[in-house]
């Protein structure tokens, strides 16, 4: 085991040590994105005067899966998807499509950035900050630079003309030194997904061999010494030794987890292991359905909309299950507007519909319990609560002991059975320590994850000396010995 410790340490030590040291700095600066939020704040206000849907109906396809109206290089289009493929038009009397083109993407970027454009590069692969396999649809892929005080990069679809990415000099900065290396965000692992997961899972279990390793070691070492001294103590001199052993015995068991964590970030836990009963769960999806319906369900004008919400930014025709909604952003907010009345009104599901989706789920004699949920609990939690509060928490009695969190005001969901419940804990549970007690005591949450990677980093740290030691004796002593052979 002591063999084994070093030989799995020497690699893993530097490795688990960086993932403690990045991982503080994920907690503060985390990779950059273009959230929803990002998105809605920098559209246009739809103008006050906008067609009748009506007399557009003739121009969209039968089988029209995706419609929305927004405001891009000044004018209010519209965009529509079939399947896969998609289109967007002008919402004039003259419907003329809307001309895709680099200047209409220079013209989205500036709206991004007060600056002047430094630079323009075309991007024909995925690189840094466009790593994600869906911008492989998206390219090329404009990069424009700006001169303005955060140097931001701003990233747009040669395709659609969207912001896809948008990174300052600070941003970038902080990602070099926090999430780029902790995830392992290189182009040459990260680009390919399934190369990229491996690799974590490899890492994660090769840390967690050496952690468990050296913890049985730790033991061992303080139970002999114990029972030839009749007292505990070290029996180490060195300095490096001496703090290895002791934050090894303290931090090794949390060390352990981590690296188990680790080694199922990207992994499901096996059914094998933990087996589902039922057939028909695959995503939070089925349960509540969300997607277009027939134009002629839309009872309320959308125009109405804009009266109603004078800041109204976007507008998509959508669904809940059979009501016909409309997905509205308004200003920086995200709305669901129930659209079978005549006045414009926000979403509100009924308990009852909850319950008759999931016994069309489960089956008709299903019995659950059913309860409107204003805290978070262990499952349906978010430490910087931007999850959704009150939602319907439905128990359903049955084999996989399901729950689903539905939020009435737009009908996302989220499920957990045993499957689920124990990927939870084995991953986020561990990994952040996503546990509602700390969670919702944010200081307390802030002294533990501290703590707890001081003393992590502690234990990689000396470790990572002890393994480079170890190393140049070995290699020292080889080196002597050809030495002497090569003298005789």
């Amino acid at each position: 085991m002591s063999s084994l410790h070093r030989i799995t340490g020497v690699a893993a030590a530097a490795l688990f040590f960086m993932w403690f040291v990045t991982g503080l700095v994920l907690l503060y600066h985390d990779y950059p994105k273009v959230s929803d939020r990002d998105l809605r704040s920098h559209l246009e206000v739809l103008p006050a005067s906008l067609p009748d849907i009506a007399g557009l109906s003739s121009h969209l396809p039968d089988t029209c899966t995706r419609l929305s109206l927004s405001m891009k290089g000044g004018r209010a289009v519209f965009s529509v998807a079939k399947g896969d493929s998609s289109y967007t038009f002008c919402a004039d009397t003259a419907l003329r499509p809307l001309p895709v083109d680099f200047a209409l993407a220079e013209n989205e970027a500036r709206r991004w950035s007060k600056g002047n454009i430094m630079a323009v590069d075309t991007l024909r692969e995925r690189a840094q900050w466009v790593l994600y396999s869906r911008y492989e649809r998206e390219l090329p892929i404009y990069r424009f630079s700006f001169d303005d005080d955060e140097r931001h990069q701003i990233f747009v679809s040669s395709r659609t003309a969207e912001v896809l990415q948008s990174t300052t000099r600070s941003q970038r900065m902080w990602a070099w030194v926090g999430a780029i290396p902790h995830k392992l965000y290189f182009p040459f692992i990260r680009k390919d997904a399934d190369v990229w997961k491996w690799t974590i899972t490899v890492g994660g279990a090769f840390c967690l061999l050496a952690a468990l390793s050296g913890l049985y070691v730790g033991i061992s070492i303080w139970l002999r010494h114990r029972r030839r001294n009749r007292r505990g103590g070290c029996p180490y001199k060195t300095f490096s030794h001496r703090w290895h052993y002791w934050f090894g015995l303290v931090f090794g068991i949390f060390v352990i987890a981590w690296g188990l964590s680790g080694m199922m970030a990207m992994q499901k836990i096996p059914r094998w292991l933990v087996p589902v009963k039922a057939v028909h769960k695959d995503s939070d999806e089925d349960l509540l359905v969300q997607s277009m319906r027939p134009l002629n369900e839309y009872r309320l004008d959308y125009r109405q909309l804009r009266s109603a919400y004078p800041d109204l930014k976007s507008v998509e025709w959508s669904g809940v299950d059979t009501i016909p909604v409309y997905i509205i952003a308004e200003g920086k907010k995200e709305r669901y507007i129930d659209a079978r009345g005549s006045q414009p009104k926000e979403l509100s599901l009924d308990k009852q519909l909850i319950m008759d989706n999931v016994k069309r789920l489960h089956g008709p004699q299903t019995t659950m319990a059913v309860e409107l949920m204003h805290d978070y609990d262990n499952y349906y939690l978010s430490r910087h609560g931007m999850m959704a509060l009150p939602v319907y928490r439905i128990d359903v009695n049955d084999e996989d002991h399901t729950t689903y969190y539905v939020n009435p005001k737009n009908g996302s969901t989220r499920m957990f059975d045993n499957n689920k419940r124990v990927r939870k804990w084995v991953f986020s549970g561990i990994h952040y320590l996503n546990i509602h007690f700390l969670t919702s005591r944010p200081v307390l949450w802030t002294v533990v994850i501290w703590i707890l990677c001081i003393g992590g980093a502690v234990v990689t740290l000396t470790g990572t000396v002890l393994g480079w030691k170890y190393l140049r004796r070995k290699v020292g002593k080889r080196f002597r010995k050809n030495r002497q052979s090569s003298t005789h």
